[in-house]
């Protein structure tokens, strides 16, 4: 199959499925965009054809995957019309995830129960509901013209006045502000594959670890590691995805759908907030237990045809990281070059901003040149490991973990999955997760 990457976003977060489709004898290309500067990133040199325009490969294309949904819409919503073989997000189904507005609209329209929110336009308007209140909030961006920036979860009141007036003083309060009340429970998340037949058998459960730091602390990373597991049948799809159906074919949609719920001690799940593209590092991770060719099952999702297989074990992915990550702020190329070292089970490993380069090392104590797998950024390799239980499937993940190496700072956390020995009995009470467990 001939099969073109989009990674619109520059993130390199497409480069694990297509080495694995090259691997598999796909015929693979990888599109990245330029940095702002101009400049050509190296996440997959030496690893793929790398085309400097998209455009001229996708009528190559037996399926084009794209990696994310807020970047190039206007240019791909014409292929999306002329029916080209797209596996990913069209620009109307986007929205769900870009507006937060449109999205919190959909779920009320088919009946799933919403954290309760209010919307203001202004500083001041803001500060007096706060104050009014005397709660902390989730503050979120809301609607098209919302800086997509502000999001952030004040604990108390105190805190939420003090964000709220240094957005202002920043200048970075523009458009609507959600402001979604805090409800105290376990965060779990629910995500299917959709397409022309409707939903791919195989739904996944997961759990998120946001913070940078073990024990959740640090800045929000958006993903340091996950803990995941697919089943044939889901409580928490039956609430929050299946009623979905409807709308996601009015929109066309084929690709991954998943929304972040939180459940409290009452059991009522309240979805979060929408994800409608492959989600990252979430997709990796699935890799470990998904069976088969790795996307000769995305090209029939296309055309109607389910045939997604993956197993039941559970599965950890860890993330790791180094350099001047998450900052991210040193210009490109200052944590590139690095050899690593330890790489053995491949189908566990997920590279991400990585290359295949010469680089120099010591062999019999001579120093010699040779080609080797290398840093390409901050952010090079997702490790995964699954087995019947959590700490066994972590336990295997961070073995691998340990014997992976190179010559930097290198930075993970330690702690995925641990805080689901008490959650998971929580959920299991309420008939959530049930068969995920920790022992």
């Amino acid at each position: 199959m001939k099969f073109l990457v989009l990674d619109i976003e520059g993130e390199g977060t497409g480069i694990d499925i297509a080495w694995r489709a090259k691997r598999f004898g796909h015929d693979v290309r990888y599109w990245l965009p330029p940095t702002r500067a101009g400049n050509l990133r190296p996440y997959g040199d030496g690893m793929f054809s790398k085309p400097k325009e998209w455009q001229g490969s996708m009528k190559w294309a037996d399926l084009i995957f794209i990696t994310g949904n807020n970047k190039y819409a206007d240019e791909l919503d014409d292929y999306f019309g002329q029916g080209f073989p797209i596996f990913g997000c069209n620009p109307k189904a986007a929205q769900l995830e870009l507006n937060r507005g449109l999205g919190q609209e959909i779920l009320k329209r088919y009946g799933i129960e919403t954290v309760p929110y209010r919307v203001v336009d202004s500083v001041s308007d803001a500060i007096e509901y706060v104050a009014k209140t005397g709660k902390g909030y989730a503050l979120k961006p809301w609607g098209g013209d919302a800086n997509s920036s502000m999001t952030h979860v004040a604990k108390d009141a105190n805190e939420a006045v003090f964000t709220l007036k240094r957005w202002n003083d920043l200048g970075l309060f523009k458009g609507h502000l959600m402001m979604q009340e805090l409800i105290e429970g376990i965060e779990i998340g629910i995500s299917g594959f959709f397409g022309p037949a409707g939903w791919s058998k195989p739904k996944e459960e997961s759990f998120e670890h946001k913070k940078f730091l073990t024990g959740d602390l640090g800045e929000n990373t958006g993903e340091m590691g996950t803990v995941i597991r697919h089943v044939g049948r889901s409580k928490l799809f039956d609430k929050i995805l299946e009623p979905l159906t409807e709308y996601l074919h009015f929109v066309n949609y084929v690709g991954d759908c998943s929304v972040n719920c939180i459940i409290p001690e009452g059991g009522t799940p309240y979805p979060l907030e929408f994800t409608m593209r492959p989600g990252w590092p979430d997709f990796c991770i699935r890799q470990e237990v998904f069976k088969g060719d790795p996307i000769e099952w995305m090209g029939e999702l296309l055309y109607g045809k389910d045939t997604l297989r993956a197993s039941t074990q559970i599965a950890v992915g860890v993330i790791m990281v180094h350099g001047d990550f998450p900052k991210c702020k040193d210009p490109p190329g200052t944590w590139a070059g690095f050899p690593l070292e330890g790489l053995e089970d491949m189908d566990s490993i997920h590279f991400q901003q990585v290359q295949f380069d010469n680089t120099v090392r010591l062999e019999a104590k001579k120093v010699v040149e040779g080609e080797m797998f290398l840093t390409a950024g901050v952010y090079p390799l997702v490790v995964t490991g699954s087995a019947r239980n959590v700490s066994e499937a972590k336990r295997k993940a961070m073995e691998q973990v340990k014997g992976i190496s190179w010559p930097s700072n290198i930075m993970y956390r330690t702690d995925i999955g641990d805080r689901l020995e008490k959650d998971l009995p929580k959920l299991h009470e309420h008939g959530f997760a049930l068969g995920m467990d920790w022992k």
